[in-house]
Order: structure tokens, then sequence, then C-alpha cells
């Protein structure tokens, strides 16, 4: 499994153990960027998530990384939390 996943707009990754999915990027000025992330490992999970935030997949800790072009074409980088 990699350490780091990344999720392009409008295209969800699929690994090993889960699919990562991004709903929406919300980088309005004057608000903090968040992440609507959809996480499928057998269940399907939603997460509203900002930079450093975790959550779980399966036995497993992962943190948003980042947002690169949070307000055009973005990236969203997730990692796993050894």
């Amino acid at each position: 499994m990699p350490a780091e996943v990344v999720i392009s707009r409008g295209s969800p990754r699929q690994t090993a153990i889960a699919f990562f999915g991004v709903i929406n990027v919300d980088a309005r000025p004057g608000h903090p960027l968040t992440v609507r992330l959809v996480v499928e490992d057998g269940e399907e999970r939603r997460y509203t998530l900002e930079p450093g935030d975790t959550f779980p997949v399966r036995d497993e800790h992962w943190e948003l990384d980042r947002v690169e072009n949070p307000a055009d074409d973005w990236s969203v980088f997730i990692r796993k939390v050894e």
C-alpha cells in the first residue's frame, strides 16, 4: 500500500485497501480550506476534513496532508499515518 495517495479532480483512486474519491474542495476566501472525501473500504464513509485532520481506513489511520491548487484544478494528497 502506498504511503501517499494523490486524488486529482475528476479522478478517484482505487488502492489495495480502499477507494478514495473527492466530492468537493471548498477554497472560498475567508473560510477554512475543506475537503469532502468519500472512502469505500467495505463500508462507505464521508468526511469533511481540513489539512492535518485524520480519518480511519480499515485498521489504519490516514491524514489529509495538503491540497495543491485548491481554487482550480486541484490535487488532494492523503497519507498513511505511521
